[in-house]
């Protein structure tokens, strides 16, 4: 069962799960600001799960926020059934809470973010998107949570 951890105190961990990629970024203790880290090329979702968990001991998470990718109206994506199947998974594994959060137009975001960071070619953005929008995801839960 995947459930709230806004108010869980320490690090969290951002999670953008794809196929060929995790995008990974992490919180300060305050929730404050996110940071990005690097991409993971995956081999597996085994090995993705065992990524992430190996992540969230070393910046000492006390939480994980995956995105989870809706089409535009809402709707849930096979790719949503897969990130929820990640998220449960790392749940098993790590022990720590986890929770699935809108990622819709995440990647278009970071994108936008690293152009305005001048980064304009678009080979390099694709290098360093993934865990752009991992940040994006992160900051807007942390945002998004900041009253409850």
């Amino acid at each position: 069962m995947l459930y709230c951890i806004v108010t869980m105190e320490g690090r969290l961990l951002g999670v953008d799960f794809g196929l060929k990629r995790i995008g990974l970024a992490v919180c300060d203790d305050a929730h404050i600001l996110a940071t990005p880290l690097p991409v993971y090329h995956t081999k597996s979702m085994r090995n993705s799960i065992d990524r992430v968990a190996a992540v969230a001991r070393e910046s000492e998470a006390r939480g994980i926020v995956v995105g989870l990718p809706l089409n535009l109206d809402g709707s849930e994506s096979v790719q949503s059934g897969r990130a929820r199947a990640f998220a449960r998974n790392v749940q098993k594994v790590t022990g720590l809470p986890v929770e699935l959060f809108d990622e819709r137009l995440t990647t278009v975001e970071a994108d936008e973010l690293l152009r305005e960071a001048g980064v304009m070619k678009a080979a390099e953005r694709a290098l360093l998107v993934d865990s752009m929008a991992a940040k994006v995801i992160l900051q807007s839960y942390i945002d998004n949570n900041k009253n409850r």
